[in-house]
């Protein structure tokens, strides 16, 4: 299996977290692929540990669906799943509606322009073609809105969400017509909620995140059509 390059051997006081890090930073961005066999022993050479930590970090990544352990046989990178995004991206659509409705009757001015500054970076990266900007953007966005709503536990279910939807959510920012129809609405989020509209701005949080669901849903089913073998036609 091809490793990326790391410079520097892991600092073992966390060295379970750093492996875990890695491994799924890997899969998020696409340097492990879907139904890649990863090896546990390789890994443990290339971070100069033991094998206890990376099986350590294959169990938080199995318990994300990132990866798929069979004991005794292998273990995989799992294939992006249509149905699990779903799963996904219609609680979160919920979860963010409601951390924005309740997010107007407490965001600041200064978190309002923090927010319109994000939206210019946004506007600059879609510009240049800079995928890790508007990723980094859409995040902070996000996070500022479910700060503002000041519920720890809206929080935490949405960043469990986030957490199952990274893989996609990474392709989806590279796609140049994804990303601008992202920021246009976010600029919609951002008005209804300077104009102090609880509804709307919950309208259009949850509107925001099922356009993203269903363009995820048809950018996966092209890719497996597109990578699936051709039927035989033969009489």
């Amino acid at each position: 299996m091809p490793i990326p390059q790391q410079e520097n051997p892991v600092n073992r006081q966390s060295t379970r977290d750093v492996i875990y890090q890695a491994l799924r930073d890997w899969i998020i961005q696409g340097e492990l692929q879907p139904g890649e066999k990863i090896n546990d022993a390789e890994l443990a050479r290339h971070f100069h540990v033991s094998r206890t930590p990376v099986r350590e970090a294959f169990q938080l990544l199995e318990s994300q669906k990132l990866i798929r352990v069979v004991p005794g046989r292998s273990t995989t990178v799992t294939e992006i799943d249509k149905v699990d995004l779903e799963k996904c991206y219609r609680p979160l659509a919920e979860i963010q509606a409601l951390g924005a409705k309740i997010a107007v009757e407490f965001l600041t001015e200064e978190q309002l322009s923090q927010l319109q500054a994000i939206l210019d970076r946004s506007d600059r990266a879609c510009a240049e073609n800079d995928a890790q900007t508007a990723i980094s953007c859409d995040a902070d966005f996000h996070a500022i809105i479910m700060a503002a709503a000041g519920n720890e536990y809206l929080i935490d279910f949405s960043d469990l969400m986030l957490l199952h939807i990274q893989r996609i959510k990474y392709h989806f920012f590279h796609c140049d017509r994804m990303r601008r129809a992202s920021v246009q609405q976010h600029k919609e989020v951002l008005a209804a909620l300077r104009s102090r509209d609880g509804e709307a701005a919950a309208q259009r949080m949850r509107s925001h995140w099922l356009s993203a669901m269903e363009s995820s849903i048809r950018d996966v089913a092209d890719s497996t059509r597109a990578t699936s073998p051709v039927e035989s036609t033969e009489i």
